[in-house]
């Protein structure tokens, strides 16, 4: 748990050695200018001797931008193309409205400042009213260790102001990735953007960390770490992408407030620098107050021991702890863990809110994950689609708890939630292949009517959770407090007749798909490296993309099975890339005597009625049947389109993919259907079925020829 994090005194000890190693503010012994000034910097091709003062005339390294104080509204600018080597610390403090700015000028690619395996590329240490901007930052080494790619450090006791940091690329940064061990302190310590701060030092009153691009940086992507002697405040973490990195996406120590929004983190855990053994989360706050996160997305993060939740709130958090507005899916730790008591920090008992959240395969809840976290709970009109994963929900409970459950939306082939002293639910949609908990005066335990659930591929592609005419959500929750204005997608939310989950808007249509791939709903393939995402089946049992490549079904290539090229998995691994049928209803064009199906069966041999409509408007029906996907030989009306050597099973080793290796093989396969040669399809309306992913059909692709 998040229990394993260093003390502050490690942390603290931690910084000091860091700050040890360049010089902090203060220290520089260059010529002091009056400004505004610009610096031109073109490494490599500017002279060490050069003014530096005209695009003309460019310094040609960082060590006199190092050796120079800078004043109110200077800049410093490195040549679009410029490939600079070393550590840019450079000194001096702006002043509000007036900051001192880094970063880029001339036309072509990012500037490129390539650290050499130090603490830090790009460094500020006790300054206030600098903006950083428009570059690309790397610090690789043979090993990890210790080491960011920005850091900004506050050492003093004064207080700091106006630090922006945006419009980077900070990759290839080899910091530490393992949270447990002699070195655990590293980690909190080693992303690609982070601030650090002593406990005896002044907070920094403004910071800004947005529109940032962070992949393949040890120990996370970005890091407040270390609360000061005050909050910081005015943080805002904003439209960050984070992608591929050995650690969190984004952590929040010791601020006041803070927003965090807009950001993106997929495939936590993995990358140059991956993940090697503690824990991790997608976003979370620690020692904080008042942390809001709305708007966010957290995606396929690896599992760690116990973590890897796309939500967390943790220790030493006052007030509440929000998280609203947000998508996640296919995490290996779940939706959300409540870790108010899993460190030393201390727990405050910041009351939980989660609202209008939506969880596709996302159905693990840890609200109290340290046994006595008691702290209050308010889980109001989240929808969570379950198709493949078991709804594992532990909440506080007991006669010190405060936990209401109100106006949410559970669908779920397998799982429980828990009953017990303290935990209240009302007005909530329980449905598939679970009991609904007693108490509940007002359940529904029928289908929700959601318009096409599973087929999220982004936050902003979440349509398929809107509710159809009919729904038995509609208008039906109840008054609850800390609803809100507005629901997941923007629409107004009224305490009466607001609906149950995340959508508050009028009923809509059951869609005509305009694609199969805009109609996919399961997961069924997997990369080998991250092998938890998604299921075939409620197994947790999933084709391996490298199995299936190495048979010819090459991601994003054309194969040919039953005389028709299908598209073989458009999207990358981990993403809906197969509709599990429930009688979805897609466009499809073309002329033809057969309709040819790319799929499999789960749970045996299965098979259900094909409606093809034609544009005069008429119909025709014909069955489609496709054997097990276990089955490795052709069936009375399909064939083996392709074999697979090996399959994915839930992972053993959560430090070890290779453990979700099974030997058996598996097969995707191929049926034709006769239809009407004499007329054009419009559109084909798959058989009746669930979309969680029980026993049923699997349809990858089809084609009329």
């Amino acid at each position: 748990m998040h229990g394993f994090r260093p003390t502050l005194a490690l942390a603290a000890t931690v910084l000091a050695a860091t700050a040890a190693i360049t010089p902090t503010a203060g220290a520089a012994t260059g010529p002091t200018t009056t400004g505004p000034t610009t610096t031109y910097v073109d490494c490599g091709v500017g002279r060490l001797d050069a003014g530096g003062t005209t695009p003309e005339d460019p310094l040609g390294d960082l060590t006199p931008v190092n050796a120079h104080t800078y004043q109110p509204g200077d800049r410093i600018l490195l040549r679009a193309g410029t490939v600079c080597t070393g550590t840019l610390q450079p000194e001096g403090n702006g002043t509000a409205g007036n900051p001192i700015t880094i970063g880029a000028y001339g036309d072509g690619p990012r500037p490129l400042i390539q650290g050499t395996g130090g603490p830090s590329t790009v460094r500020l240490v006790d300054q206030s009213w600098w903006t950083v901007q428009g570059l690309h930052i790397t610090n690789p080494a043979p090993t990890q260790a210790l080491r960011t790619g920005v850091q900004i450090d506050t050492t003093t006791p004064e207080r700091k102001y106006g630090i922006v940091v945006r419009d980077l690329e900070v990759s290839d940064v080899a910091g530490w990735s393992d949270k447990t061990g002699a070195n655990a302190g590293w980690f909190s310590a080693s992303a690609g953007i982070v601030v650090l701060g002593k406990p005896t030092a002044g907070p920094i009153e403004g910071i800004t960390i947005a529109d940032n691009q962070v992949h393949d940086t040890g120990g996370g992507g970005i890091k407040i770490s270390v609360k000061p002697a005050d909050f910081h405040r005015d943080v805002l973490i904003r439209a960050n992408t984070i992608r591929s990195v050995g650690g969190d996406g984004i952590v929040v120590h010791g601020s006041d407030a803070p927003l965090v929004e807009y950001n993106l983190f997929d495939d936590g855990g993995g990358g140059k620098y991956p993940y090697l053994n503690g824990n991790f989360a997608g976003m979370w706050p620690i020692n904080s107050r008042n942390p809001v996160f709305q708007y966010n997305e957290v995606t396929r993060q690896r599992p760690s021991i116990f973590d890897s939740t796309a939500w967390d709130c943790d220790g030493a958090i006052t007030g509440s702890c929000t998280y609203q507005y947000n998508y996640s899916h296919d995490n290996g730790g779940g939706f959300y863990l409540g870790c108010e008591n899993c460190t030393a920090l201390g727990n405050f008992h910041a009351t939980q809110i989660l609202r209008f959240n939506i969880a596709q395969d996302d159905c693990r809840i840890r609200a109290n994950a340290s046994g006595d976290n008691t702290s209050p709970l308010r889980m109001y009109n989240n929808t969570f689609f379950c198709p493949s994963k078991k709804l594992d929900v532990e909440l506080p409970n007991g006669p010190a708890a405060d936990t209401l459950v109100a106006n949410n939306v559970f669908v779920a082939g397998q799982g429980a939630l828990p009953t017990g002293t303290g935990v209240g639910y009302q007005a909530n949609v329980y449905s598939g292949g679970f009991t609904a908990p007693s108490g509940d005066a007002s359940a529904v335990t029928t289908d929700p009517g959601l318009a096409a659930p599973g087929t999220a591929t982004g936050r902003t592609d979440a349509g398929g959770y809107a509710l159809l005419a009919g729904s038995p959500a509609l208008g039906s929750g109840v008054a609850v407090p800390d609803l809100g204005s507005r629901d997941y997608f923007g629409n107004a939310v009224t305490p009466v007749g607001v609906n149950r989950g995340a959508y508050n808007g009028p009923a809509v249509d059951a869609p005509l798909y305009p694609s199969i791939a805009a109609a996919y709903n399961n997961v069924a393939v997997g990369d080998d490296a991250n092998p938890n995402t998604g299921g075939f089946g409620l197994s947790g049992r999933s084709y391996s993309g490298q199995a299936l490549a190495a048979a010819g079904y090459t991601p994003g290539g054309t194969v040919g099975a039953g005389g028709a090229g299908f598209t073989w998995h458009p999207r990358a691994y981990g993403l809906p890339d197969n509709v599990k049928v429930a009688g979805q209803r897609i466009a499809l064009t073309g002329s033809g005597s057969r309709l040819v199906v790319l799929g499999a069966g789960a749970y045996g041999a299965q098979s259900g009625t094909v409606t093809v409509t034609y544009t005069d408007g008429s119909s025709t029906t014909a069955t489609l049947a496709l054997g097990d996907w276990w089955s490795t030989v052709d069936g009375p009306a399909d064939q083996v389109a392709v074999r697979a050597a090996y399959h994915h099973k839930p992972q053993t080793d959560y430090r070890t993919p290779a453990s979700a290796r099974s030997e058996e093989d598996v097969t995707v396969r191929v049926a034709s259907l006769a239809i009407d040669p004499s007329r054009t399809v419009a559109s084909v309306t798959l058989p009746a079925g669930s979309p969680i992913a029980g026993p049923g059909l699997h349809v990858f692709d089809l084609k009329v020829v």
